[in-house]
């Protein structure tokens, strides 16, 4: 037996305090736990240089991807109404404040004053009107919520009034989401359902688009008439101050040139790195690693929409053919940046749930067999698209790989960067299995994989009427029940494998002031000093 399937074995108890050492428990289990620097007066002007994994699908349109680093660099240049505090809850961003109806069924919100776009037009309520159809005809989110819209319209230039069929008290969770960001209306209208041209790339935030080379960098520059917030900085809600003079997103595919670059200098700030590197950063004095709790938990998608896995037997002899937990370990190593828990919630959070640990991370090969058997199989190829631009997408999918060939599966890896996975995804006869990650800080309602039409294509009445269910509660204790049962449909229909947390490391240089580890990174209230 493996080193890894010996710890993958051991106590689901145990497994849980991995993650909480001391960096853990010091003060990262909040959106807004704070690195060192951000108590350090912070100066104005400088060129921040981020190394990002790789050119980021749709560049900053956060409305037509899911990408997670498309949204993280997206929200330095657009807001929304709302914006999330350092508990995930959400706080008004361009709104005044907002009425609801005590049944959730009507909404009015209304407008800051004074908030003008990156090309000085005047936002204005028909542009709110506007973002929020694109939103609602082609996210996945938004459409889970104009499914139960009855109407949204501008009542005035400074007023927006939404008005349901069925009770949405959650709304303001969904509208804190960066995809839920405003353009000006001609821009909204324009681009409809397809991607935003980084020409139009218009938006409210304290950074505005000003270049893009495909493949070298994407660079940012402060908006001198940005109108920020006045309260105190709380995660991405509260005051917003662009000090820095400009931000390059510059891809580097490879980790361990992202983390070289960040110990030269040549990079202020290093995205997602193997936990392997943190002993390497950790010996520079110029240099912080960031361990993000929480962060992301992670799974293998079945295509759902074609193919072997519409078979839910096939499904669940994945599912049983391998040890969820060393597969984390597998992806990610260092035991201090993964936990192993059957929750598709953090911990941390109020959503958190204990349903389906039964099954998870209990291989058993035999039953996994006979499920092949019951399920048909018969030798078909396991097409599985992964990517090495994220080290632990590659490095799970193998080792995955390894065991489902043991129960007799025939797997490929189709190995790609990460943009041309995220464009396959969306094709049914293109692939079995992907394998992505998904935010343990998110209310369970706003995952994109409830929307049947995000990629794996998940189609199902009860999980319709749970999301519905929790789309409507407010009341604590209902809404942990529905949680639970959520959970539950989770592992019996097996849409995906949950397989764990993963906390991601992350690195700045110290001369880097005023940046808050959140799992979402944001460069405003930053600055370089030195």
């Amino acid at each position: 037996m493996s080193y890894y399937l010996e710890r993958a074995l051991s106590s689901k108890a145990d497994r849980r305090q991995f993650a909480l050492g001391a960096a853990g428990a010091a003060g990262a289990l909040t959106l807004g736990a704070s690195n060192a620097g951000a108590q350090d007066e912070i100066s104005e002007g400088g060129e921040l240089q981020i190394a990002i994994i790789g050119e980021p699908p749709a560049v900053a349109d956060a409305v037509f991807t899911t990408a997670t680093i498309t949204n993280n660099i997206a929200q330095q240049m657009f807001e929304g109404l709302f914006a999330y505090d350092e508990s995930f809850n959400p706080q008004p961003m361009l709104i005044e404040d907002y009425d609801s109806s005590d049944d959730g069924l009507e909404f009015s919100f209304r407008l800051r004053s004074g908030v003008t776009f990156h090309n000085g037009d005047p936002m204005t309520s028909a542009d709110v009107v506007a973002s929020l159809n694109r939103w609602g005809e082609i996210n996945g989110r938004g459409r889970l919520i104009y499914d139960r819209m009855n109407s949204i319209e501008a009542t005035d230039e400074t007023t927006v009034r939404m008005v349901f069929d069925q009770p949405s008290g959650v709304l303001p969770s969904f509208l804190a989401r960066s995809e839920a960001m405003i353009t000006p209306a001609s821009v909204a209208e324009a681009a409809g359902a397809e991607q935003i041209p980084t020409d139009q790339l218009i938006g409210t935030g304290p950074f505005r688009f000003e270049e893009h080379a495909i493949d070298q960098y994407l660079r940012l520059v402060r908006f001198d008439d940005y109108v920020s917030r006045d309260e105190e900085p709380n995660g991405l809600a509260g005051r917003r101050t662009p000090y820095l003079d400009s931000i390059d997103f510059v891809p580097v595919p490879d980790e361990s040139v992202r983390a070289n670059g960040l110990i030269t200098g040549e990079y202020h700030f290093a995205d997602v790195l193997s936990a392997d590197l943190a002993e390497m950063l950790e010996l520079d004095p110029g240099v912080e690693s960031i361990n993000v709790q929480p962060y992301y938990w992670y799974s293998p998608h079945f295509n759902k929409a074609a193919g072997l896995f519409t078979n839910q037997a096939l499904r669940h002899a994945v599912q049983l053919c391998f040890s969820q937990s060393e597969s984390m370990l597998a992806g990610f190593g260092r035991e201090e940046f993964v936990r192993f828990d059957a929750s598709i919630c953090g911990e941390e959070t109020a959503w958190y749930s204990t349903a389906g640990s039964d099954a998870y991370d209990n291989p058993d090969l035999d039953q996994a067999r006979a499920l092949l058997e019951e399920g048909g199989y018969d030798g078909e190829t396991v097409r599985w698209i992964a990517t090495r631009e994220y080290p632990y997408n590659f490095l799970m999918a193998d080792y995955t790989r390894q065991q489902m060939e043991a129960i007799g599966m025939n797997v490929e890896l189709v190995v790609s960067d990460w943009a041309t996975l995220v464009q396959n995804r969306a094709d049914p006869d293109a692939y079995e299995i992907f394998l992505t990650g998904h935010s343990q800080y998110s209310h369970p309602a706003t995952q994109p994989f409830n929307d049947p039409t995000w990629p794996g294509f998940w189609e199902s009445e009860a999980k319709t009427d749970l999301v519905n269910a929790m789309i409507a509660e407010t009341d604590p204790d209902a809404l942990t029940t529905i949680i639970d049962d959520y959970t539950t449909l989770v592992w019996e229909e097996m849409p995906f494998v949950k397989c764990g947390d993963n906390f991601v490391l992350r690195g700045r240089r110290t001369e880097v002031a005023g940046y808050v580890n959140v799992p979402d990174f944001f460069f405003w209230n930053v600055g370089l000093n030195g």
